[in-house]
């Protein structure tokens, strides 16, 4: 699903736009944030959220068509953990990158333009995975290294406070979140208003006379497992940021 920002609140279109004005300023050509939930991997209709500006449209909407999230190394090594920045062909010269997902990144330079890319990750936890990209479109390798050594700590503070923003907002999170609790059938959703009642579990057949407490709890346990293997704590926080039951 990929969510447009004229869906979103004011507040994330602001960010956005700002960050895309720092990021232009620094002398890279477009930015990127992505927001993966990693529920996406179990459940196929999930897909990332992604805030892009103009110059990377044309490019994301490819990724997108093509189900390039599964051939992406940079996605592949956020989820193995790497917490430094990445320069894309650096990393393929290095040979950590498979001749698969290279040609995400070929596909990028031989037909978008796209010559020079970096990901900065910013988070990588139990529920999602987020960071930043930026790329230029000039081929002028030295023209890249230049504005990389002069920006990357201005990169990495813009990178953080866009996406503290976001997450800070109990509003602007509901748009990260949502496609999990659409894809939700309706005994989860049942059970799910039952969890954020703060009633306990052995009384929801009081509420849901078709539903016991012992399948009620193996329904929370799957409900868990598709926002990614979290813990019920976690499950209950996530839920209350965003308010769930205005949406059950």
């Amino acid at each position: 699903m990929l969510k447009s920002l004229n869906r979103e609140s004011k507040a994330v279109s602001d960010a956005f736009s700002e960050l895309t004005k720092d990021i232009t300023s620094l002398g890279f050509d477009a930015v990127l944030y992505s927001f993966f939930p990693r529920p996406m991997y179990i459940n196929a209709k999930i897909q990332p959220v992604l805030h892009f500006s103009e110059a990377f449209a044309p490019f994301v909407s490819n990724y997108l068509t093509n189900d390039y999230g599964n051939r992406d190394f940079i996605l592949r090594l956020a989820l193995e953990g790497r917490q430094g920045t990445v320069d894309w062909w650096e990393e393929i010269n290095s040979g950590n990158v498979t001749k698969e997902e290279q040609e995400v990144t070929i596909d990028a330079k031989q037909n978008f333009g796209i010559h020079h890319g970096l990901s900065i990750p910013i988070l990588s936890g139990s529920f999602a995975i987020s960071g930043i990209s930026v790329i230029s479109k000039n081929p002028d390798l030295s023209h890249f290294q230049e504005i990389k050594e002069q920006s990357l700590d201005a990169l990495k503070e813009l990178a953080s406070d866009y996406h503290t923003k976001i997450i800070m907002s109990q509003n602007d999170v509901r748009f990260f979140v949502l496609p999990l609790i659409e894809q939700l059938n309706d005994t989860k959703k049942k059970v799910i208003k039952h969890l954020m009642s703060g009633k306990p579990m052995k009384n929801i057949s009081d509420t849901y006379g078709g539903l016991t407490p012992r399948y009620a709890e193996k329904v929370v346990i799957e409900i868990r497992k598709e926002f990614g293997d979290i813990s019920k704590n976690e499950l209950i926080y996530i839920l209350g940021m965003i308010h769930v039951h205005q949406f059950l």
